[in-house]
């Protein structure tokens, strides 16, 4: 059997119990500690997943295990110092969840930062087992040709616009857009991550060459069907010259193709844990390539910031009225 993956987590709060849990259940990796600055929730978790070794100080943790990943599991705001204080400790590789940034001077210092080592985004969605389904469909160009992807979500587009993005602009990706070029926006309200502020209600199109991106976030977004959880108001429509497919978080998925209608169910947490399960194993692998073969790795920080630049783009476009380039 290959050797299991040694990771450090840091953070002990509710996401972090999701990544202990999937980190277990993978069967390929060995949570080598565990940190966070509450020893009591340390204590906690700790416990509750059998780890032994226990830290507040997460540079002692990296410095006396030398981890082959460092999965930090902390709010955006304060994230980009954990990782550079990580780094410095020695850390090979690094995880982080999303939004990967508040702004893009965080972004352009978490992507220098990867240029030498894997940082990961942990946007697993696109791992889930019916987006699995829609990456062979796109690949073999069933749908014929893709002109048009429709994305939305019900809360704001920093809290779960780099879930829907990712998935949207990988659908681009394979359907060959290439690279997003231009995005007209309207931005209304604030919510805050701290005390950084980011628009509350976003609505976009995104111009790729004569095809078209279109994204709602917050109230402005069109609800799903049958779903009442503000969180899973999630949903991605893709349509080719030859069929269409839909496909929401907790609700579902439908694809019109010959002719014909098929559907097929989705579910949280169901698909979010199968999907955590299969990006651990993937950052194994890529981890274990030789050479610079993590650069490939889907997540990363590099291709994670153009997600992230679409978002920025979007605030952009609104606070001067215009269409700005991505």
């Amino acid at each position: 059997m290959a050797r299991a993956l040694r990771v450090v987590q840091v953070g002990c709060g509710g996401r972090a119990q999701s990544h202990l849990a999937a980190m277990q259940a993978s069967g390929v990796v060995d949570i080598v500690a565990i940190c966070d600055l509450d020893d009591k929730k340390l204590q906690e978790t700790a416990n509750k997943f059998g780890i032994a070794a226990r830290y507040t100080d997460m540079t002692a943790a990296i410095r006396e295990h030398t981890p082959e990943l460092v999965d930090i599991v902390t709010p955006a705001h304060i994230r980009l110092g954990i990782v550079q204080s990580a780094i410095a400790a020695g850390a090979a590789a690094v995880l982080i969840e999303k939004p990967m940034a508040l702004t893009a001077v965080e972004s352009d210092a978490l992507v220098a930062l990867g240029q030498e080592r894997l940082i990961a985004v942990n946007t697993q969605y696109r791992w889930m087992p019916h987006w699995q389904k829609v990456w062979k469909l796109l690949r073999s160009q069933k749908l014929g040709t893709v002109r048009t992807i429709r994305a939305s979500t019900g809360v704001n587009l920093w809290e779960q616009g780099p879930h829907v993005l990712d998935l949207a602009m990988y659908a681009a990706e394979l359907s060959g857009w290439g690279q997003p070029e231009w995005v007209l926006a309207q931005c209304v309200g604030e919510e805050f991550f701290g005390s950084t502020a980011v628009p509350a209600d976003t609505s976009a199109v995104v111009g790729y060459g004569d095809n078209r991106m279109w994204i709602n976030a917050g109230s402005s977004a069109p609800p799903v069907p049958q779903e009442s959880v503000i969180w899973y108001q999630q949903q991605i429509e893709i349509t080719g010259d030859r069929g269409r497919i839909w496909v929401s978080l907790n609700q579902g998925w439908t694809l019109w193709l010959d002719g014909k209608r098929t559907q097929g169910v989705t579910g949280w947490p169901a698909d979010d844990e199968i999907a955590q399960q299969a990006l651990f194993v993937d950052i194994r692998q890529a981890l274990r390539r030789r050479g610079t073969g993590w650069q490939s790795f889907a997540t990363s920080v590099e291709s994670a910031a153009v997600r992230q630049r679409v978002m920025d783009t979007c605030a952009r476009a609104a606070r001067e009225g215009r269409r700005m380039p991505v």
